[in-house]
């Protein structure tokens, strides 16, 4: 996912959030399907999991604050592998300018002996 895919559906998630709400005080109609929607597009769970008796794990259609949640968590891992691959990418570019660093000091460096040999043996 690119940085301008994340952002878009950062604030398509941040648009179903802001909706008003219901005279009752529930969420606008619409609004668990459309992150259920979204949580698909970015590789979200729909799902949750919970304990039950025993020690069971049970599954069930995750609810509007955990659709939430995941779909923040998908986005915020997306976020951290292009961080990844960024610095990645500049390591090398990193790597690559101290090595001419280091061959423009010794290139300095000879033209300073170089220099000075000169003046010894014009004396």
């Amino acid at each position: 996912m690119t940085n301008k895919e994340i952002e878009e559906y950062q604030k398509k998630l941040q648009e179903i959030i802001d909706r008003p709400k219901q005279p009752d005080g529930n969420p606008a109609k619409g609004t668990k399907g459309d992150l259920q929607e979204l949580a698909r597009k970015v590789g979200a769970s729909t799902r949750a999991v919970y304990t039950g008796e025993g020690g069971k794990q049970l599954g069930y259609d995750a609810g509007i604050s955990d659709l939430i949640d995941n779909i923040h968590t998908a986005l915020q891992t997306a976020t951290m592998v292009n961080m990844c691959e960024i610095a990645a990418k500049n390591y090398k570019i990193a790597i690559t300018a101290a090595i001419i660093a280091l061959l423009s000091a010794l290139a300095a460096w000879a033209g300073v002996v170089v220099m000075a040999l000169i003046a010894l043996l014009s004396q």
